[in-house]
């Protein structure tokens, strides 16, 4: 990722004080920082001469509606009690996202991450009961939204069929790797997905997008995907998550504890429930995609023995998650 070589200039400096009232200091290469570097086009943590640390994220201007929606949702979900959604301040203007020259920026505070251990997170009842109590919260923060916030629906049903005829076209070997899931699903899932009920969702919910204080969240972020989807989903791609790290980890405490959390506060349906498995596996297409853009031909052949394992153990799953 390129440097952001906009804090060498002095009037962008200037721009940023006109804009958030940051007096710039110096750029911290100390820190690690969460998510994606690929959401942006660059971005740096800096420190103000109040010692006042920000995340500072450049976009293109192809990138500012987008951004924009994410910005806006993340407010209306921070002004309903949902602070852990971490998202960028506006302005003097109060705008989230202003532009200088060509490119849109973001600024949010910058929290620094514990971090989690890997897979022992795995059997942390704490994290299984953190990450339910965020989706609780976070369901009871969406419960409506202002006419101005238009938000996406999406459809797994219909991103995994596009997957096919793309992997038909350039990727005949993955198209025949793949198929048998495909034909899983199409036993009953698929019939059935249009009619789950859809409820707000992150949409990229797993532990790698968690700011930790040791197993506590302080903030969850990377927020692109967010939108109407199943009340499943996130749900499904968190323990989907768990099982790609290690699938002894789907009967660990941290997918028991979290999916107990859930049952108890009701925020899933019982048609999500009944399709929770298969959900799971709709899900791990997205990684799929993932994995072959990226040509990870590691990952590719995990994702497929998981899916392997998610299929054959499917009735022990049911029986162990009380499904």
């Amino acid at each position: 990722m390129n440097e952001l070589f906009e804090i060498a200039n002095l009037d962008f400096l200037q721009w940023l004080k006109d804009n958030w009232e940051i007096l710039f200091k110096r750029v911290r290469r100390d820190f690690d920082i969460q998510g994606s570097p690929e959401r942006t086009l660059s971005r740096a943590v800096i420190e103000d001469r109040k010692g006042r640390l920000f995340l500072l994220e450049k976009f293109s201007k192809e990138k500012f509606f987008s951004r924009q929606k994410v910005a806006q949702t993340i407010a209306h979900l921070n002004t309903n009690g949902l602070i852990q959604a971490l998202g960028g301040e506006r302005t003097i203007n109060k705008e989230f996202l202003p532009f200088f020259q060509e490119n849109c920026f973001q600024v949010s505070p910058f929290l620094d991450s514990s971090g989690i251990e890997r897979p022992e997170w795995l059997a942390s009842s704490q994290i299984g009961k953190n990450m339910a109590l965020f989706l609780i919260q976070m369901a009871n923060a969406s419960s409506s939204f202002p006419t101005e916030i238009s938000l996406d629906h999406f459809s797994i049903k219909a991103y995994i069929y596009k997957l096919f005829t793309d992997m038909k076209k350039h990727n005949i070997v993955m198209y025949d790797r793949y198929s048998p899931f495909l034909g899983f699903l199409e036993q009953g899932f698929m019939d059935v997905h249009d009619r789950l009920p859809l409820k707000f969702s992150h949409g990229d919910f797993h532990p790698l997008n968690v700011i930790w204080d040791h197993h506590r969240i302080k903030a969850v972020i990377d927020w692109e995907f967010l939108g109407f989807k199943p009340d499943i989903y996130d749900s499904a791609n968190l323990v989907g998550c768990a099982g790609i790290e290690n699938p002894e980890g789907l009967a660990m405490p941290m997918v028991t504890t979290f999916l107990r959390e859930i049952r108890a506060a009701k925020i899933i349906s019982s048609e999500g429930w009944q399709y929770f498995p298969e959900y799971i596996l709709a899900v791990r297409f997205a990684w799929l995609s993932e994995w072959l853009r990226k040509k990870d031909q590691e990952m590719l052949e995990m994702e497929a023995a998981f899916m392997d394992i998610l299929i054959k153990n499917i009735k022990d799953l049911r029986y162990i998650w009380e499904i």
